[in-house]
């Protein structure tokens, strides 16, 4: 064997040995679920009273990621429990849901549960929307409800369908703006979608659609993302409005750099020490 060619053998294993590194890594920081309580004064959602919300978006098919969250959300003792979209991965396979239909039953015993569908799930929209019927789980596909609070205030819930399908039809299920008379929390899967709501009465809005781009800055904490002006956390918009966007719970390709999965616990209104 030639110097040469040494050379490049040991060029390539070093090459694979960084290529298996990173891919390891990336996989390892995909499954470090974290539970995030995020706390918001009470004029997030005016007369709405205090108000305890789990978010729970881009799941991805990750069934022990799953579980986990149904132990995090167990524990918070949320008020409302909201699934933002993209329940499944489009390029695996959604068979055999029992462990979606038990977690999402349990779910449901803990708070009145909403769902909406986010990109992917129309890939596989019947299996989804009878995996969501059979918990028992209301889906809301450019619907609203009037929900009553702890407090016993009237939140409306509106849930669009998604904006990268062409699905979202606001001006079926949203007042312009001015003439709600009620809160309103506004579920849509792109944060993007804002933009097409300017003219429609809502408060705050929970999306999720960005993975917080999968990779965040080590030494600043900021979420790098080529897909969205607003890949995590929470944002102003017009109007005294605000946008959150969880990073979510399952990845694309399964990898995480330095942006690790999110569950949140959003507390409007509360205390700081009420989730202690």
């Amino acid at each position: 064997m030639t110097k040469k060619t040494r050379v490049w053998l040991i060029a390539a294993a070093l090459l694979f040995c960084g290529a298996k590194g990173v891919e390891y890594f990336g996989n390892w920081g995909a499954s470090q679920l974290e539970c995030n309580h995020v706390q918001l004064p009470a004029a997030t959602l005016p007369g709405a009273g205090p108000l305890r919300i789990a978010l729970l978006a881009d799941l991805h098919n990750k069934k022990e990621l799953f579980a986990k969250c149904i132990e995090h959300i167990t524990k918070a003792q949320p008020d409302l429990v909201i699934l933002g979209g993209d329940f499944i991965m489009v390029d695996e396979r959604f068979m055999r849901t029992r462990w979606a239909v038990e977690g999402l039953r349990k779910l449901r015993s803990i708070a009145p549960t909403y769902a909406i569908l986010g990109n992917q799930d129309y890939e596989k929209l019947e299996q989804v929307e009878r995996v969501y019927a059979s918990a028992g789980i209301p889906l809301l596909r450019n619907k609203s409800i009037d929900w009553t609070t702890p407090s016993g205030s009237t939140l409306r819930i509106i849930g669009l369908g998604d904006w990268n399908e062409g699905d979202e039809t606001p001006a079926t299920c949203m007042l312009p703006l001015g003439q709600e008379q009620h809160p309103v929390l506004l579920l849509s899967h792109d944060p993007e979608s804002r933009w097409m709501l300017r003219q429609y009465d809502w408060d705050f809005m929970l999306s999720g659609h960005t993975h917080g781009g999968q990779a965040g800055n080590p030494f600043t904490g900021d979420f790098i993302s080529f897909r969205s002006s607003t890949p995590a956390g929470l944002y102003d918009f017009e109007d005294n409005r605000r946008v959150f966007v969880t990073r979510g719970v399952g990845s694309t390709y399964n990898m995480r750099f330095f942006c690790p999965p999110e569950l949140n616990i959003i507390e409007i209104g509360m205390p700081k020490n009420s989730s202690d």
